[in-house]
């Protein structure tokens, strides 16, 4: 689907309430690829965590006072309300996007990588295999999450062993 400002293409990979349009969604999780710089879509009201998943990444004004780089597999969050614009470092990018709708639910997003992490609390849990497949167990079973895909899980105890990957992992609750 086309970016809210026109600028790019982005693809929904997640977004609660199903089918709930721009306005009015409590969270959102999407893929886009990035070819030229350029601002980014304004959402005010929402929390925004971006995740490189490839390429050298993007230099990022208007989050802070200085510019931030942002390079593979680095997490940055910043105010859907900023005017924030990227330049490309080295060409283009691909990267993963959390949107929370501020004071309805928060996103807490981690890279996973050599490593095996649990979370045991009640949330929504979005994983997205970055580099190889990696294998996700949900309560008691065991999914194996191939490159590229994504996983999406309400209300269940999470685990992941990311040995020898990395994995997007982003817990969304009240």
């Amino acid at each position: 689907m086309p970016w809210k400002n026109g600028g790019g293409t982005t693809w929904e990979v997640a977004v609660h309430p199903r089918d709930a349009p721009w306005t009015d969604f409590e969270w959102r999780v999407s893929i886009a690829g990035v070819a030229s710089d350029g601002p980014f879509s304004t959402f005010p009201g929402i929390d925004r965590t971006l995740v490189v998943l490839e390429g050298s990444g993007m230099r990022l004004t208007g989050i802070g006072e200085a510019p931030v780089d942002v390079r593979l597999h680095d997490v940055v969050a910043f105010a859907g309300e900023a005017q924030v614009d990227s330049r490309l470092l080295a060409g283009p990018t691909r990267d993963f996007n959390v949107m929370t709708r501020r004071g309805v639910v928060r996103a807490e997003v981690r890279v996973v990588q050599d490593e095996r992490a649990r979370w045991s609390i009640d949330s929504t849990y979005v994983c997205h295999a970055a580099l190889r497949s990696c294998a996700c167990v949900v309560d008691d079973s065991t999914v194996e999450l191939p490159e590229a895909h994504t996983l999406v899980c309400h209300a269940c105890r999470f685990e992941i062993d990311a040995s020898g990957a990395a994995a997007v992992v982003a817990r969304i609750a009240p």
